[in-house]
């Protein structure tokens, strides 16, 4: 079984931007690419996944 952060550490961060703008961040904004990013480079560090907001387990027979 394999678990992956739905959610990286920079989501909630996110979301702070976008309750303070008070609009949803258009996806080339650079704190939308920034979240991303942080997102796909913690992908490889299982001891980062206690900060994403929701996991996702992968299994196969």
């Amino acid at each position: 079984m394999t678990l992956y952060g739905v959610e990286g550490p920079g989501w909630a961060q996110l979301k702070a931007v976008e309750q303070d703008a008070g609009r949803p961040l258009a996806e080339n904004h650079p704190a939308f690419e920034a979240a991303l990013r942080a997102a796909r480079l913690a992908d490889g560090h299982p001891d980062l996944l206690a900060a994403a907001s929701h996991l996702l387990a992968v299994a196969r027979r």
